[in-house]
């Protein structure tokens, strides 16, 4: 069971809307208690995986603390996901390392690829192909409009005018007899959001289709168990979370983002808040510099200081605003005032390294950062490789 406190995240009303047009509002007490049975649907990702060409143009991964060299010639492109390395080889054959073995899929000529924390999706003109725990499968001979996110991706078949997904292994139909594509069309890692034809805001989420509005809202962001949004008739600020839905605030906010369950955001007063666990908490009485979200962290700069908010506490990490800022599922990445490469992970904070830093990346939970002529090293779970 999981327990929401809509009180302190100020709902105030359940939504429900009829067919007819018409918005009625169910008044609730503002200090109630939602119980929800959570289904362990969707799988969560590692992210242990980095991948990298050396100076001899050899392409290698990085899996879990272990190096694995994959081709002996550089790779026209490659892409890093959470459980996977997909690339496009020097003969042009499109390959995926997953699990300690590489899969040759097939030539890649008008190709296009993506890569998610648990899946690969591809296409070949209009073919449409997932690779899922080492399992190739071909999804629809005729897409166009594609979105994916970590375990899900929605698609829709031009060939019959349907709306599909794919998660948990399978797929699952949408919407039927679309006349056209859908208007918008997003994903979060288990949720997936659009707007139909005739304007219907939707939401699909553990294997079920909620209708949260007849009318397409002003602005919508979906992310994990959590969908975000501005609607289109009073400009009213509402939450779906972990199913049900309810009024954040009564005006819209200025902006807001969401990631693993959590939001940030500020309100139309300027007070920078924080949703997490079913309440909200208020960081700021004023507007932060920037912020982002990305998976269980966010990251804020104010009256130039930079700020980490990880699993309900915030950490001042530098007293200056660094200019290239990397921002991972768990943690973030920074070069201090010295010039040395900072990780905030977990909770926790390392020096990764000392030395002059070419660049650096985060890939999920890896930290790839290159020294000197062409050397490239990774720092997971508090060591240097």
């Amino acid at each position: 069971m999981y327990m929401i406190r809509t009180g302190s995240l100020q709902m105030r009303h359940f939504i429900r809307k009829s067919m007819s047009g018409n918005r009625i509002f169910l008044p609730v007490p503002l200090l109630m208690y939602v119980c929800i049975l959570i289904l362990p649907a969707f799988r969560l990702a590692a992210q242990d995986i980095s991948a990298y060409v050396d100076y001899r143009g050899y392409l290698y991964a990085f899996d879990k603390g272990t190096f694995h060299k994959l081709e002996y010639l550089p790779p026209t492109s490659y892409k890093v996901g959470g459980n996977a390395v997909a690339y496009i080889d020097n003969k042009n054959d499109f390959r995926i390392y997953y699990g300690g073995e590489v899969y040759t899929q097939l030539n890649a000529a008008d190709f296009y690829y993506t890569v998610t924390e648990n899946l690969v999706a591809y296409r070949v003109g209009r073919v449409l192909y997932v690779f899922d725990e080492g399992e190739k499968k071909t999804l629809s001979y005729y897409s166009t409009m594609l979105t994916t996110c970590d375990s899900v991706l929605a698609f829709f078949d031009d060939s019959n005018y349907n709306l599909y997904t794919y998660y948990n292994h399978r797929m699952a139909e949408l919407e039927s007899s679309l006349l056209e594509v859908p208007r918008s069309l997003r994903c979060g890692p288990n949720t997936i959001a659009w707007i139909n034809q005739s304007n219907f805001f939707n939401v699909f989420y553990q294997g079920r289709t909620f209708t949260l509005d007849n009318i397409a809202p002003l602005s919508f962001s979906p992310g994990r168990d959590i969908v975000a949004y501005v609607d289109g008739y009073d400009h009213y600020f509402h939450l779906f979370y972990y199913g049900d839905t309810a009024m954040v605030e009564t005006f819209a906010p200025d902006s807001f983002k969401v990631g693993y369950g959590i939001m940030a955001y500020t309100d139309y007063l300027g007070n920078f808040r924080v949703f997490s666990k079913g309440k909200t908490d208020k960081l700021l009485s004023d507007r932060p510099d920037f912020f982002k979200v990305q998976g269980n962290i966010i990251t804020y700069a104010y009256n130039r200081s930079f700020y980490a908010w990880y699993q309900g506490r915030v950490y001042n990490l530098e007293t200056f605003v660094p200019s290239d800022i990397q921002n991972g599922i768990n943690g973030v990445a920074w070069l201090d005032e010295s010039g040395r490469l900072m990780f905030f992970d977990r909770g926790k904070t390392y020096t990764a390294s000392y030395e002059v830093i070419n660049s650096y990346s985060l890939d999920g939970n890896v930290l790839k950062f290159e020294v000197g002529t062409n050397t490239t090293h990774m720092f997971f779970e508090g060591q240097t490789y």
